[in-house]
């Protein structure tokens, strides 16, 4: 018998062939909807939420990875991000946070500054501020993301955890 081969069908495939595969496919796919698309001379339709170009975000967890996240977020050139809404369990949390990505993206922070969204149901009212297909961000502790993550569901918002 000779030397085992790189890919050895006879335990099956490896993971290394899955993902050669589902590559190839996902080329391929994009590649014929491109094509058509320039046959056509049509472009691809765009799908934003709620039939508008303007994502809203929610931000649950104001402390650093919560104001990373929501920066990382709103760096992304050309993606039409709000955020509309910060909740924390410290009301604190949210002023200094608020005020740093006010800073960097002024345009683009629409949260009031009256009633902050404070405590540990703050993440109810917030996660309501958003449409089905908007986003929110969990940058909680992760015991809490439990619930969060499941209200979430409820009104059809994708979330980042």
């Amino acid at each position: 018998m000779g030397e085992p081969s790189a890919h050895n069908t006879a335990a099956g495939p490896t993971r290394r062939d899955f993902l050669s595969t589902a590559g190839r496919t996902a080329t391929a796919a994009a590649a014929a909807s491109l094509s058509g698309t320039l046959l056509s001379g049509r472009s691809t339709p765009r799908v934003h939420a709620a039939g508008s170009d303007e994502i809203r975000v929610a931000l649950i967890g104001c402390g650093g990875r919560g104001g990373g996240a929501a920066a990382d977020a709103l760096s992304v050139p050309g993606a039409p991000l709000k955020v509309v809404a910060m909740a924390d369990v410290f009301a604190d949390r949210v002023k200094i946070v608020k005020r740093s990505l006010t800073e960097q993206f002024k345009e683009r922070i629409d949260v009031p500054d009256e009633d902050p969204l404070v405590g540990l149901e703050a993440y109810r009212q917030a996660v309501d501020c958003l449409r089905p297909g908007d986003i929110a961000i969990f940058a909680t502790p992760p015991a809490f993301r439990a619930v969060h993550f499941a209200h979430a569901i409820e009104k059809g918002v994708h979330s980042f955890m």
